[in-house]
C-alpha cells in the first residue's frame, strides 16, 4: 500500500510540473534538479512504472546520475527512556501496540499486518507474514509480552487483525505514531520519536547484551549483513570499549 501511495504522490508532482507525455530530456532536466537520493530513486522508479503502464512505452534512466547520498546514524533511546516512556502507558492496547514495536523489532506494516493466527501462544513466537522482501521470518517474544498480549485479548477481543482501529478496521500507521509521541512527550523525552526508531533501538539493546550480529539480522529480516552493522556504530557498549590516545598523554 505503501509504495503505491509512493508513486502516485510523485507521479502527481511530476506530471504537475513536467506534463503527461513528457520527451526523455526534460525528464533527465527535471531529474538532475531532485537532491535527495531517496526521493531521487521514489521518482526512477514511479517514471519507469509510469511510462510502461500508462503510455506503454520503454524508458532507460540508468545514465542519470544519482545525487550523493547522505549518511545518518540512527539516534538511540536507552534504556532507562523507553522504560520512562512505557511508565507512562496505562492503555493494554497502546501498551501491546508499543511493545511489539520495541520487544520485537517489528517494522511499522509488520505490526498493522499482524492477525490473530500469526501469533503462536504455545511457543511464544511471531510469525512475521511476507514482510519487506515477501520474506516470512520468526520472532520470539517471551514470556512477560506474550501475558500482555493475552490480557489485551481478553479485553479488546480483536477479530481479524490483531490491532483494530476504531472503527473495526486495520489499525493506522499515523495513530501509532501519535500514541508513541503522545506517551515520549508525556515522559519528558526531547529526542525525535517515531515508531521505526524502537525498531532501531531494539537492534541496538540486542547488540549491547550480546547478541551476535548475524542473529540480529535475521530477526530485523535484514537481506544485507551490511544493514545490521549500522548498530555497531550507535551501540554505547561497543562504544566505551574504545580508548582514545589522548589518555596515554600526562597533563
Amino acid at each position: 500500500i505503501s509504495t503505491t501511495q509512493t508513486y502516485t504522490s510523485c507521479a502527481k508532482v511530476f506530471c504537475y510540473k513536467i506534463g503527461f507525455d513528457p520527451t526523455i530530456d526534460q525528464i533527465k532536466d527535471y531529474l538532475l534538479t531532485i537532491k535527495n537520493y531517496s526521493y531521487h530513486k521514489q521518482m526512477v522508479g514511479t517514471l519507469h512504472r509510469y511510462f510502461e503502464f500508462v503510455l506503454k512505452k520503454n524508458i532507460s534512466l540508468d545514465e542519470i546520475p544519482y545525487p550523493r547520498r547522505e549518511y545518518h546514524l540512527p539516534e538511540i533511546l536507552s534504556i532507562e527512556e523507553i522504560q520512562l516512556i512505557f511508565n507512562q502507558c496505562k492503555n493494554e492496547k497502546h501498551l501491546s501496540i508499543l511493545s511489539l514495536l520495541y520487544g520485537c523489532g517489528l517494522r511499522m506494516q509488520e505490526l498493522l499486518n499482524l492477525k490473530i493466527s500469526d501469533i503462536d501462544g504455545s511457543r511464544k513466537i511471531i510469525n512475521i507474514r511476507m514482510g519487506k522482501g515477501l520474506k516470512d521470518r520468526q520472532i520470539p517474544m517471551g514470556a512477560q509480552l506474550h501475558d500482555l498480549l493475552r490480557k489485551y485479548f481478553v479485553v479488546y477481543r480483536p477479530k481479524q487483525y490483531l490491532f483494530n482501529g476504531q472503527f473495526g478496521n486495520q489499525y493506522t500507521s499515523s495513530s501509532v505514531n501519535q500514541l508513541l509521541k503522545y506517551y515520549a512527550h508525556k515522559a519528558g523525552i526531547k529526542k525525535r520519536i517515531h515508531a521505526h526508531k524502537l525498531r532501531h533501538c531494539y537492534a541496538t539493546h540486542l547488540l549491547e547484551s550480546g547478541t551476535e550480529l548475524t542473529l540480529i539480522q535475521k530477526l530485523l529480516g535484514h537481506r544485507n549483513l551490511k544493514t545490521t552493522q549500522i548498530y555497531t556504530h550507535v551501540s554505547n557498549a561497543l562504544l566505551s570499549k574504545i580508548q582514545s590516545p589522548i589518555n596515554n598523554i600526562s597533563f
